[in-house]
């Protein structure tokens, strides 16, 4: 139950680009940890795939949405950065900022 339910809380600050830093880290954690789990070394799921399958692609890109603030060019991180309440609280503002 817990997992599906982070899987949507994930999905869903990526999609609204809301605590983007955040959530692509945790994507980012969640990723490496069914590359591991699918893993019969040295290759992922079946004899095609050697070391990368798309669970490493999509950490990439988690890392690169981290990297560019990805949240900031069509999400509401822009938006709940210039927010008092974040602001103020430095937590909040590196989650978002």
């Amino acid at each position: 139950m817990l997992v599906s339910y982070g899987h949507l809380l994930i999905g869903l600050s990526l999609l609204v680009g809301l605590m983007v830093r955040v959530s692509a880290a945790f994507g980012v954690a969640l990723l490496l940890m069914y590359w591991t789990a699918h893993m019969d070394w040295p290759f992922i799921e079946n004899r095609n795939n050697f070391v990368i399958d798309y669970h490493i692609v999509y950490a990439t890109v988690c890392v690169y949405l981290i990297a560019r603030r990805a949240g900031h060019v069509f999400g509401l991180d822009a938006v709940a950065e210039k927010l008092r309440v974040v602001q103020v609280n430095p937590v909040l503002r590196a989650a978002v900022a």
